[in-house]
């Protein structure tokens, strides 16, 4: 661990620290918050959240909390802009290490590289590139509507649909993209328009979008993996399209996914999106041994 000069101290942040912490991250030059459906310091009350403290006055913050419990992102991190972000980060990423580690069940510690001395930051730490966030867009006519099935159905999303969301959600993605019941409840609470798709009266797909302005953002898609290539993501993407272009006359739709996600590329892809050539990487930690 590294050794911490004598006039700073590490503790863990507590509820009553949010004003502080608030007016601490507006002001420093190097701040990174995930993206995420949180305000990062809706975080507060939970740990790993530790705080790097001068004489008493914040210097830097770092929270990586497990939501839901397979992975911790790296949520918030933000430095005095006289301090080495590095120095900083190294203090205090061995206590985020060190609570993660002593666990029986360790979660993926993962890091989204949003800005460049940040995934520099990460790489000379230690993180591994694990594969990166890829940008698409559609700004032009939907495409043909799906043939009808009397089987099949759209209908806006309801709160009392969360828990069969959930369960899909948990079965269609990998651990470290999972998202909680909670967190997919801030999202329904965040999201301007969400549907499910219904086959035969029951749950197997959804979809939550947001408007952006003159755009939209398609923020989250799944499909149950039992009722996968029978279209249901082409329906529901369809109903997404034909909603904002059509109905609210956005000028487009926007989305993100895995750059090894061939499945999902390739829908959306014959749909008629098409890569913005923006990207973010993921990192890893690799526990020590």
């Amino acid at each position: 661990m590294s050794p911490t000069p004598a006039q700073y101290s590490l503790r863990a942040a507590q509820t009553e620290d949010r004003q502080r912490i608030q007016r601490f991250v507006q002001s420093p030059a190097y701040t990174v918050r995930h993206l995420d459906w949180r305000d990062p310091l809706d975080w507060l009350g939970k740990q790993p959240f530790w705080i790097l403290e001068e004489n008493g006055e914040i210097q830097a913050v770092l929270a990586c909390m497990t939501e839901p419990s397979e992975v911790a992102w790296v949520r918030l991190f933000a430095v005095e802009n006289r301090l080495s972000p590095a120095w900083a980060w190294n203090i205090l990423f061995e206590r985020i290490y060190s609570h993660f580690a002593e666990q029986t069940s360790r979660p993926i510690i993962a890091a989204l590289g949003l800005q460049d001395w940040f995934k520099d930051m990460l790489s000379a730490s230690g993180f591994q590139f694990f594969q990166n966030i890829i940008v698409l867009s559609f700004d032009g006519t939907p495409p043909l509507e799906p043939s009808k099935d009397p089987s099949i159905a759209i209908r806006p999303m309801v709160k009392t649909d969360i828990p069969a969301v959930t369960q899909i959600d948990n079965q269609a993605f990998e651990p470290i993209w999972r998202l909680s019941a909670e967190d997919l409840t801030r999202a329904f609470d965040r999201s301007g328009y969400r549907t499910v798709l219904e086959l035969d009266g029951k749950v197997v797909g959804y979809q939550m979008s947001a408007h952006n302005g003159f755009t939209a953002h398609l923020a989250r898609l799944a499909v149950d993996p039992a009722f996968q290539r029978k279209r249901i993501g082409y329906r529901l993407v369809h109903n997404v399209l034909t909603h904002f272009i059509n109905s609210t006359g956005s000028w487009g739709v926007t989305l993100n996914t895995q750059n090894n996600n061939y499945a999902s590329l390739a829908l959306y892809q014959q749909i008629g999106f098409k890569l913005t050539g923006e990207q973010f990487p993921v990192y890893i930690y690799p526990y020590r041994e």
